[in-house]
């Protein structure tokens, strides 16, 4: 259990990072004329959603195999760091390295 809850404690702390780089996407995309990015930074709000909620599921469920369950938190992380920081290079602003303080 305590692998699991470190686990979970570590990814909520890279996710912060990303939701504020995120919530910089959302403010700039808002900005820009183009529709395109503000529905893609939507998008991303709800991947960071979903992912919360997995996290959420595995801290309170602890299923006695929880290796499927952090290998698809670890990929959809993966995913939502690469298209935030796409989407933020579209944009032209910079985000933070969500791993640099970890």
């Amino acid at each position: 259990m305590k692998d699991v809850m470190s686990y979970c404690d570590e990814t909520y702390k890279r996710l912060i990072g990303i939701k504020a780089g995120l919530y910089d996407v959302i403010t700039a995309a808002e900005k820009v004329s183009d529709p395109t990015h503000a529905k893609s930074a939507k998008q991303l709000q709800s991947q960071v959603e979903s992912i919360e909620k997995g996290l959420e599921e595995l801290k309170n469920q602890c299923p006695p195999d929880w290796s499927p369950n952090k290998n698809s938190l670890d990929e959809s992380m993966e995913r939502l760091s690469k298209t935030l920081n796409e989407l933020a290079g579209h944009l032209e602003i910079s985000v933070p390295d969500t791993t640099a303080w970890l």
